[in-house]
């Protein structure tokens, strides 16, 4: 009965221990998710928008392709930026992303660079990836650095859409491109 009571323990106890190293990843990335769309919505507070930008009946934060977030975009919604409500969208191409204030490039290697830069000069739309290796094609790029979320910004691009990004922005971004790809 003492060895049942012993295996079953040592199983209950491998088990549990199995679980908890196999959560930690999903939990970190999901944490990274989370503070990735925080920075979303700080970021769009420090660009410069164009004022047509600001004449919209919302503040539109799209994601084309699958959502890497996780659901964690849905916290944006019903705050707001420039005193309008965000707004949360699915895009499937970039027409669909014509309305958008900030476009999140969920698959940055399935865009073309020159017809995405092309599409930017006559859409003022902040254009948002994941990855350093992405930087030239999205204004602000999201690595993971030391294990930590840190900004790469890409003026040129930004420049190229008609936006530009305050000095408190640009200090805390680990990376900043200003020539262009």
């Amino acid at each position: 009965m003492a060895k049942l009571w012993h295996r079953s323990w040592f199983t209950y106890f491998v088990l549990v221990s199995l679980a908890s190293v196999l959560a930690t990843p999903s939990h970190a990335e999901l944490k990274t998710h989370q503070i990735k769309a925080a920075y979303l919505y700080q970021i769009s507070k420090f660009v410069f928008w164009p004022e047509q930008s600001k004449q919209a009946n919302s503040f539109n934060v799209c994601q084309l392709g699958v959502d890497r977030y996780q659901g964690s975009l849905q916290k944006m919604a019903g705050r707001t930026v420039f005193k309008k409500p965000v707004v949360i969208k699915m895009v499937a191409n970039l027409e669909q992303a014509k309305t958008c204030h900030l476009l999140i490039l969920s698959s940055p290697q399935s865009i073309d660079k020159s017809t995405l830069q092309a599409w930017l000069q006559k859409h003022s739309i902040l254009t948002v990836v994941d990855g350093s290796e992405n930087w030239s094609i999205g204004m602000v790029s999201f690595a993971l650095e030391e294990q930590r979320v840190r900004l790469h910004i890409n003026l040129n691009l930004a420049k190229q859409s008609g936006l530009s990004f305050a000095a408190n922005l640009l200090e805390v971004a680990s990376v900043i491109h200003r020539d262009g790809p």
